[in-house]
């Protein structure tokens, strides 16, 4: 279990159990749904340009295929491949894509985006 993080004096996350523990009180934060410029609302924006600051140096996807992408992501966010296959039109037209048969419509790279929080340009 993740544990709560103290940023009484800020700074970078810097292991796996501060970056699950960063995901694990954004999602709190994301459900709470905050009013802007409220206490949460500043936590969740600074504890999400944290995240992302470690998934960069941490997580390395750039130069990999948009199914390589697509695959991590899933796994990252614990989804089975079922959720992708709706997306595409059904498994057959995912299983495609994953081989690297066809490429994505950009609705298919907008319903990814939003599902996996995937930037679009790798999905190009």
């Amino acid at each position: 279990m993740a544990k709560i993080l103290d940023f009484t004096k800020p700074h970078v996350l810097r292991t796996e159990d501060e970056y699950d523990a960063a995901i694990v009180e954004i999602e709190r934060l994301l459900d709470l749904d905050p009013a802007p410029y409220s206490e949460e609302y500043e936590r969740l924006e600074f504890l999400s340009v944290l995240a992302e600051a470690y998934e960069r140096t941490h997580f390395q996807i750039d130069g990999s295929s948009p199914e390589d992408v697509v695959e991590f992501m899933l796994e990252q966010k614990g989804l089975p491949r079922e959720n992708v296959d709706v997306l595409l039109g059904g498994e057959q037209s995912a299983d495609q894509f994953f081989s690297g048969a066809r490429k994505l419509s950009r609705d298919e790279i907008e319903a990814l985006r939003d599902l996996l929080g995937i930037p679009a340009d790798l999905l190009l």
